[in-house]
């Protein structure tokens, strides 16, 4: 597992703010390799959502670059030791 911070730059939708808006737990990879995803939204709404992979938790909550991961742990499951998986890491999307 690794643990990894949601940071928005800039918020379109005017709700969660900017800067850290969630604390996220990605969990080893099952038998089909995906990566599920907990995470813990912060703020006046606080709640604790799951999401199949880091691309689907951005692809509705990145808000089209506004928003991106920060890794706070090493991949442990990385091939070549790198601290992310291939296009994922300091992540904007």
């Amino acid at each position: 597992m690794r643990r990894g911070e949601l940071y928005r730059c800039r918020d379109p939708s005017g709700v969660s703010g900017t800067g850290v808006v969630a604390l996220l737990v990605e969990f080893p990879p099952n038998e089909d390799g995906q990566r599920w995803v907990a995470v813990n939204w912060l703020g006046h709404n606080p709640c604790i959502a799951f999401w199949p992979g880091i691309g689907e938790l951005l692809d509705i909550h990145g808000h089209m670059g506004a928003s991106e991961i920060r890794w706070l742990d090493t991949d442990p499951f990385a091939a070549d030791g790198d601290p992310a998986p291939a296009g994922i890491g300091l992540h904007p999307l």
